[in-house]
């Protein structure tokens, strides 16, 4: 891994720049269970080479993540990220922040791309994107502890296209014994409309939810 000083540290974890090397003990008030999060890191993850005897005794935590739930300016991203950071310092591992918004949009956009490519159209342009999204998502699908932040905001059809890449990659992570940290402004039954029942229930199973409350630190600015 990169030094973690470096610019290129914290870009390669596409973190927005005012998170940078921004630990938990560098907060005010950190989230209490993103600190025993942090500190139970070595039994929520389990790389896919650790033998069964490295294992850890209670399995119910292996891929488990936290759901930080709230209205918006709770500064539950900050929090997220600060968690993150904490991690990859800490254990070595890598990291990575996405807006699941983006991530919906661009794998949107990766179809339509696809298809030109496979009718010969679009260029080298179209190719190189391809791949870009295709390196983009493997990332998604692998590293250690992903940052899902603003989950319920992205635009969602009646297809349930949204829910869908949701609910796959999330049970994937977990599945592969892959921690995520998701933020939401979504709580309790509200899961259920957005998404679906199955998703409202997978949500209790792979993650902590912890309901955030106090001022909205955007409106006291």
């Amino acid at each position: 891994m990169k030094v973690a000083d470096s610019s290129y540290y914290w870009r390669q974890m596409n973190l927005p720049g005012r998170n940078w090397g921004v630990k938990l003990g560098d907060l005010d008030d950190p989230f209490q269970e993103l600190i025993d999060f942090h500190l139970d890191w070595e039994n929520r993850y389990v790389s896919q080479d650790t033998p069964l005897s490295k294992f850890p005794t209670d399995r119910s935590r292996i891929g488990r993540g936290v759901m930080l739930s709230g209205d918006p300016g709770r500064r539950k991203t900050t929090q997220a990220c600060a968690a993150m950071v904490s991690i990859c310092r800490r254990y070595r591992v890598e990291g990575y922040f996405i807006r699941f918004g983006d991530y919906v949009q661009d794998k949107t956009k990766s179809f339509a791309t696809h298809n030109k490519v496979d009718k010969g159209l679009g260029g080298e342009a179209a190719v190189l994107e391809t791949e870009r999204f295709s390196e983009l998502e493997q990332r998604l699908y692998t590293v250690p502890i992903l940052v899902l932040d603003d989950v319920g905001k992205e635009h969602r059809t009646a297809s349930g296209y949204a829910a869908q890449q949701f609910t796959t990659l999330l049970r994937h992570r977990h599945d592969a014994m892959l921690p995520t940290i998701v933020t939401t402004n979504l709580r309790g039954g509200e899961w259920a409309v957005a998404y679906d029942e199955s998703a409202a229930s997978f949500a209790m199973e792979a993650f902590d939810i912890v309901y955030i409350k106090g001022q909205d630190f955007r409106a006291i600015r």
